[in-house]
């Protein structure tokens, strides 16, 4: 019995820190499950990254469209166009907007429940404890009025 409270105790312990240090250092295992649930409910971080490069190619298209109209503008002129504002850049707009919060409100879920699995565990090893405590004191009372009665 003391070693079962004593393991519960532990495993709440456990638990607990885990999800109290989950924005920093046990991060990473609460992403893990985030991914992994939202893959299972069918948002695959692939098609994210496929929906971000199909937006990506189109603003580049627009970029190249927007430079052609200013060297058309420009062919008279000795000015010269910074083409680098017109590269191809990575925006993520689905991943930025909509997967990594839903990610992280995931990751918020999780540290929640795992608290109340924390407090669970703890309230049940609570319980074998007094359970055990009780069990003990009235072994002691019995031979202490065994001891008197003699």
């Amino acid at each position: 019995m003391k070693n079962t409270y004593q393991i519960l105790y532990g495993i709440s312990i456990l638990l607990f820190i885990m999800v109290v240090l989950g924005g920093s250092i046990t991060k990473p295992v609460f992403n893990n499950f985030s991914v992994k649930t939202l893959e299972i409910s069918g948002v695959k971080r692939s098609a994210i990254d496929s929906i971000d490069s199909r937006i990506d190619d189109i603003f580049y298209n627009v970029n190249r469209l927007q430079l052609q109209i200013e060297k058309l503008k420009n062919l008279f002129s000795e000015k010269e166009i910074d083409e680098s504002k017109y590269q191809r850049q990575e925006n993520k707009v689905f991943a930025r907007n909509i997967y990594n919060p839903l990610n992280e409100i995931l990751i918020v879920f999780f540290r929640i429940g795992f608290f109340f699995i924390s407090v669970i565990i703890f309230m049940g090893g609570v319980i074998i404890h007094l359970i055990n405590r009780s069990s003990e004191i009235r072994r002691r009372v019995a031979r202490l009025e065994e001891a008197i009665y003699q």
